[in-house]
């Protein structure tokens, strides 16, 4: 299994991938982020993140069930509280959840397809922590 994943990923076509701030609960099954939005605080589960994008002080949030939402913390921020297993920053302004990578495409500069079907670039400089990251990842989700 592990040959013949490590031979898609670098397929040039695509490689299809199984489907898939405060507070963070220790509970690996139950994570959950506490987050200001507006005037009050929301909890969100770590499973309902899609993706994260920055801008400056800034950082969306993109919820499976199509929810945006602007906070006021940085990127880095999150990067530093969120689930290693889970999410990889993969560009500069954003972060991704592994859970719901459906497509990698390998091209001059790589790209993600995610399952709500949004195109996410790959640095060049992330790329191979992305790699890794995905290969270690994979594994746990097929049963």
């Amino acid at each position: 299994m592990e040959s013949i994943l490590k031979e898609n990923l670098f397929d040039q076509v695509s490689t299809k991938f199984p489907k898939s701030v405060e507070k963070k609960s220790t509970s690996s099954i139950a994570q959950k982020l506490l987050i200001p939005f507006y005037d009050r605080k929301r909890t969100i589960s770590l499973e309902e993140i899609v993706r994260l994008e920055g801008s400056g002080n800034y950082t969306n949030f993109f919820l499976k069930d199509g929810t945006r939402m602007l906070v006021s913390r940085t990127l880095k921020e999150y990067e530093e509280l969120l689930d290693g297993e889970a999410f990889v920053r993969v560009h500069k302004s954003c972060i991704v959840n592994l859970c719901y990578v459906r497509r990698f495409y390998v091209k001059k500069e790589g790209e993600l397809e995610l399952n709500d079907g949004q195109q996410v670039k790959i640095s060049r400089r992330r790329a191979q922590n992305f790699m890794d990251r995905i290969r270690n990842f994979l594994p746990a989700t097929i049963h």
